[in-house]
């Protein structure tokens, strides 16, 4: 079972750390982590490491789509330093943001990234 598949399975998870720095995974395995992701209806705290990886807008955009759905979740710390989001990806996971009602704690790292105004406004 591939990691985006067996995330979906793990509905009473509340807590999750995931390093794919300096990995090979690219947008076709964000799009999978964001699909899992979604299911996770308890989550209360997510990592997750993307930096120097493959993964573009394409990838940013469903792991903000999966992030809308996390209702419960309370701290969200994501890297994407070195990577190729871009405005539309951070667009995205700003959406999934502010849909979350519950959250406390945001840290988010775009170094290096083709983020630019519009992505960060």
């Amino acid at each position: 079972v591939a990691i985006g598949s067996g995330l979906g399975k793990l509905e009473q998870l509340q807590q999750i750390t995931m390093h794919f720095d300096e990995t090979k995974v690219g947008d076709t395995g964000a799009v999978a982590i964001g699909s899992g992701l979604e299911k996770l209806e308890q989550l209360q705290q997510i990592t997750m490491h993307f930096d120097e990886t493959k993964v573009g807008d394409t990838g940013a955009v469903a792991i903000g789509s999966g992030l809308e759905k996390l209702e419960q979740l309370r701290q969200i710390l994501m890297n994407f330093n070195g990577t190729r989001v871009g405005d539309a990806g951070a667009v995205a996971i700003g959406s999934g943001l502010e849909k979350l009602e519950q959250l406390q704690q945001i840290t988010m790292h775009f170094d290096e990234t083709k983020v630019g105004d519009t992505g960060a406004v």
